[in-house]
């Protein structure tokens, strides 16, 4: 197979993410099978990912997934996902993360994304290998900041990125409760709130999202909000 046209907005896209000798192989792509459980538990990722065009390739013998529409300007838009084997991932993932890997991989790259989503800035957003527990390095900045306010330390010993920023900042779930939260020292969300009882600029709340899978679902609304109805009803 050769490349195609999502691949070549991709690459014009993001023309860092390839090494000057990169080698990419195209590969027959067969008609993508989502699970039932997947459409249940991601109704709103699964009406877009359904609508994508989908192209399978390895880039330097790494597998993706290339998922890609039209936004409202008729630009090609889109996600670069990371197919993974299960030995490489996390076994302390929850269930519907492991789920949504099974199905569709983790983003490691999006182009022409809306302007204002969860995903800006982000370095890798769901992928298993590049999961951590812990606030990545933050501990003595967190700590610190507790102690000079006055504030009690949250256990975040069960906490595991699945987001990481490029500057820093993180978005965990609990791995007990699933419950999503950011730990960042400077963002530019809109979309956030200083977490209760927690000193500014650590711990953060997102509106409208509780769960690990109320922010799939709000990353899908997100893009959904930006595709052309050609790409959305049929």
């Amino acid at each position: 197979m050769q490349e195609n046209n999502d691949f070549k907005a991709f690459k014009e896209a993001k023309s860092w993410f390839f090494k000057p000798d990169a080698s990419v192989v195209f590969k027959e792509t067969s008609n993508l099978r989502l699970s039932d459980e997947f459409k249940e538990t991601f109704p709103v990722l699964t009406s877009i990912v359904q609508k994508a065009r989908t192209t399978s390739l390895e880039i330097d013998e790494v597998e993706y997934l290339l998922f890609a529409w039209n936004n409202k300007d008729n630009l090609v838009c889109g996600w670069l996902n990371k197919v993974e084997k299960s030995e490489n991932i996390s076994n302390e993932l929850i269930p519907e993360h492991e789920l949504m890997l099974c199905n569709i991989g983790g983003i490691q790259e999006s182009f022409n994304q809306p302007e204002v989503w969860l995903g800006n800035n982000q370095d890798f957003m769901f992928i298993g290998s590049a999961c951590f527990k812990g606030i990545g390095g933050w501990d003595e900045y967190y700590s610190m900041l507790c102690e000079e306010g006055g504030f009690e330390q949250i256990d975040y010993s069960g906490f595991l990125t699945f987001v990481e920023e490029a500057n820093g900042g993180m978005t965990m779930y609990d791995i007990n409760t699933k419950k999503v939260v950011i730990f960042s020292h400077d963002h530019c969300f809109t979309n956030v709130d200083f977490m209760e009882k927690q000193p500014e600029y650590t711990f953060h709340t997102i509106h409208a999202v509780e769960t690990f899978t109320d922010y799939v679902e709000e990353v899908a609304v997100q893009w959904k909000a930006q595709l052309t109805g050609r790409d959305l009803v049929k």
